[in-house]
């Protein structure tokens, strides 16, 4: 037997059936309930209202019943028959035939149906139904009349109930189609202002899919949608930089293979080319045409020689020396190392800092490099500023310097391997940096502002934070 393929609604359906759906249930319990107990109250109304006017006429009627006076009877029936719910009114003597009624014609007539002769046989007030051809329900009422505790006649009415029940059930027939139309357009709109977001969010999750992480969504709203949205735009920039770093991670491996295969091949050679023309400087004489050749072979070497050390040195590297050690010390000693004209050199030192585990070697090579790159990046006189920080069991390194800044489109690249904004450089500075903080599981960031100056910060972890100064010892 084939199945028949189920009907897959999109969010938006779902939503608006589920809330119209629930939205009519109400209304229809909601009308039902009005409809029982405003049908009550009306049956009660209706009750005493009918039994109020067939007793009025009782009590009316009973001087002109004494003095057999048809005009005042008859006037008193036509004053009750204003009231278009009233279908017949009868006053019966004692044998069950029509004194006087709303139907003049009808004076003299006997009754003798089954309501009537309960009716005359009734000592007190009595309420009966009848339900007409058409299925109206009708009430009549017999309220009996007494002189001196002698039953002489019976005043009769009967009132029908058609109109109140129309104009209930006609309320609300109307009230429900409106609450019906209002909750349809709200129920749409509801669905909608959730449904749409949603499928902006899943279209913003696509464009992540193929590789659009500059794809973000702008949805001002205070709810779970919103955050939503808040978090797929940092899931954004997170995974960029998670990409960044890998990529910066990749370069790094590839210097390594790079070096292990190429630069060993080629340290050997580039030390001969480099004690060749060390020879060949000396022995030119100083007069020489040639010796201004010599000695830009010899730098040209000597620059060769140190692309290699650097990228050995950077290939190098796998696991850190960590040893207890005082990063302030190491701040003080790399800083007396260093001298720059007109610039000024400012240490800002925590004197809290905790000893830590950390490669000695690496950490100064590391300090070492930013300080330099701080002050080819002034240009005259200048300030830079060495700080380090201890909060949150973290450990914190800071560099900040007054000079020309990055531009925001470099700030992401600066870390790559080769890349440099000097002439003269040979963009593994702070690739260098980077693969230390790596080694010891901390982290470089930087901000900048062009015209203004750079800060970079080094960060360690917790871990490497278990040693406390403690009057002066760890």
């Amino acid at each position: 037997m084939k199945m028949k393929p189920r009907l897959h609604l999109k969010l938006q359906g779902q939503f608006f059936l589920y809330i119209t759906g629930i939205v009519l249930v109400v209304i229809i319990f909601n009308s039902l309930a009005i409809y029982y107990f405003q049908k009550k109250l009306l049956l009660s109304q209706a009750e005493e209202k009918a039994i109020g006017l067939t007793r009025t006429l009782a009590y009316t009627s009973l001087n002109a019943i004494l003095q057999d006076n048809y005009l005042v009877l008859q006037s008193l029936i036509d004053g009750m028959l204003d009231d278009h719910e009233i279908l017949f009114i009868a006053i019966l003597d004692s044998h069950g035939q029509i004194i006087a009624s709303s139907a003049p014609e009808r004076r003299g007539e006997k009754l003798q149906d089954e309501l009537t002769k309960n009716a005359l046989s009734a000592e007190k007030i009595l309420l009966q139904k009848e339900v007409s051809e058409p299925g109206h329900e009708i009430w009549d009422t017999a309220v009996p009349i007494f002189q001196l505790n002698k039953k002489i006649a019976t005043a009769r009415m009967k009132y029908s109930l058609q109109d109140p029940f129309r104009g209930l059930i006609r309320s609300i027939i109307i009230i429900s189609v409106t609450a019906i139309v209002l909750s349809v357009i709200l129920a749409h709109r509801f669905s909608r202002s959730i449904s749409r977001p949603i499928r902006e969010t899943v279209h913003l999750a696509a464009e992540y899919g193929r590789g659009n992480l500059d794809a973000s969504l702008q949805l001002n709203r205070q709810d779970e949608i919103g955050e939503l949205a808040q978090s797929l735009n940092k899931l954004s920039s997170d995974i960029k930089i998670l990409i960044e770093e890998k990529i910066a991670n990749e370069n790094l491996v590839m210097m390594g293979e790079f070096a292990s295969y190429i630069i060993h091949d080629l340290k050997n050679p580039l030390s001969g080319i480099h004690l060749l023309a060390d020879g060949l400087y000396r022995k030119i004489p100083d007069d020489s045409p040639q010796k201004k050749y010599s000695i830009e072979i010899l730098l040209a070497a000597q620059k060769l020689h140190d692309f290699v050390e650097r990228t050995l040195d950077l290939s190098r590297w796998n696991k850190p020396n960590l040893q207890v050690l005082q990063v302030n010390d190491l701040i003080t000693q790399v800083s007396k190392e260093i001298t720059a004209d007109q610039i000024t050199i400012n240490i800002s030192l925590d004197q809290y800092m905790p000893f830590v585990y950390a490669d000695a070697q690496l950490l100064t090579m590391a300090i070492r490099n930013l300080i330099t790159n701080a002050i080819e990046a002034i240009s005259g006189p200048g300030v830079i500023t060495i700080s380090t920080h201890w909060k949150d069991s973290q450990v914190s390194i800071k560099i900040n310097d007054t000079g020309c800044g990055i531009p925001p489109d470099r700030l992401k690249t600066i870390f790559r391997p080769f890349f440099s904004m000097k002439k003269q450089g040979h963009g593994l500075g702070l690739a260098m940096v980077r693969k230390v903080m790596i080694l010891h599981q901390g982290k470089v960031e930087v901000q900048s502002t062009v015209g203004m100056g750079s800060t970079f910060t080094l960060t360690f972890p917790g871990n490497l934070s278990k040693y406390y100064q403690v009057d002066g010892k760890p």
